[in-house]
């Protein structure tokens, strides 16, 4: 524990120190043309400008011209944010990687992440500062983004079928299992023979399976459905059981179940709106990166940066 609290200290240090590296005085004039003062040697803001422009010039300007096309497809639409929407994005954000901090580090509530913070002397205000420093979250980008959002669901439509589905997949019946996937027929075989021998599946599905996200977790695959494409091949199985070689586009799989999850008791009509709030979501991240591809197609654009 105390290796891991170190760990998370050194975050919380790191993100704590964005920012802080230069103190000025209370009498001192800043110049807003000086970016800094090295040894009574001026750094003008040109000079800065032109270093950032040689290495991130292009990628820069290719976020500048996509917040300009997206904000001027808004104005036609007559599409708004309110600072309270960009706020409230920001603020989610920021808690979700204090969260997967907070997990990575052992913490287990916010007493526990006071604690740290109070160790790097930073507050809870001034931690969440220095990610949105970090991640460069300006309100500008949050405002372009949450713009997009609104844009796209105005397109988007959502069947009664397809929240069926989602409702499958978020509150249906859920198996866990393990898998080694291999690459011919004949490998599945031998590979098999050995689990029913006795082999450990966790240690072949490590050595053995090709597909690797999962064979770095023992084979340990995402929970799924019964009604899959494998789902449906194992259905009948109970939990310590191995499955027959399935074959799909991916390889030939070996299946052991390991415990199954029951369907929620909340019926489709009390969460519907959840269902509808998901499925809108999984659409607009779907669509977002070919509708900024289109509208940039479609516009008028010169670029004047320096080759």
């Amino acid at each position: 524990m105390k290796n891991i609290a170190f760990t998370f200290g050194a975050i919380v240090f790191t993100l704590g120190m964005i920012g802080n590296n230069v103190i000025l005085g209370e009498d001192v004039k800043v110049d807003k043309n000086v970016v800094a003062v090295v040894n009574g040697e001026e750094v003008k803001r040109d000079k800065l400008a032109d270093l950032l422009i040689g290495m991130y010039g292009n990628e820069g300007l290719d976020l500048l011209i996509k917040r300009t096309l997206v904000k001027q497809e808004s104005i036609k639409r007559s599409v708004t944010v309110t600072e309270e929407e960009i706020a409230e994005r920001i603020d989610t954000f920021v808690e979700g990687v204090i969260e997967q901090e907070m997990k990575k580090g052992g913490l287990k509530d916010d007493e526990a992440l006071k604690r740290e913070l109070e160790k790097a002397k930073l507050t809870l205000d001034q931690y969440k500062k220095n990610i949105q420093k970090k991640f460069k979250l300006s309100n500008g980008q949050v405002e372009a983004q949450l713009l997009a959002e609104k844009m796209i669901k105005q397109t988007i439509e959502i069947t009664d079928e397809e929240l069926r589905e989602a409702y499958e997949e978020t509150h249906g019946e859920k198996i866990l299992a393990r898998q080694i996937v291999l690459r011919t027929s004949r490998d599945a075989e031998r590979n098999l023979e050995r689990i029913k021998t006795g082999a450990d599946f966790e240690a072949l599905a490590k050595k053995e399976s090709i597909d690797r996200n999962s064979a770095s977790r023992g084979g340990k695959m995402r929970p799924f459905g019964p009604k899959g494409t494998i789902g449906k091949e194992v259905a009948n199985l109970k939990n310590g059981e191995v499955s027959k070689i399935i074959k799909t586009d991916s390889g030939y799989h070996i299946i052991k179940i390991e415990k199954r999850i029951p369907r929620s008791m909340k019926k489709f009509s009390e969460v519907k709106e959840d269902l509808v709030k998901l499925v809108t979501a999984q659409k607009v991240q779907t669509r977002i990166s070919p509708w900024l591809l289109n509208l940039t197609e479609s516009a008028e654009i010169t670029t004047n940066l320096p080759e």
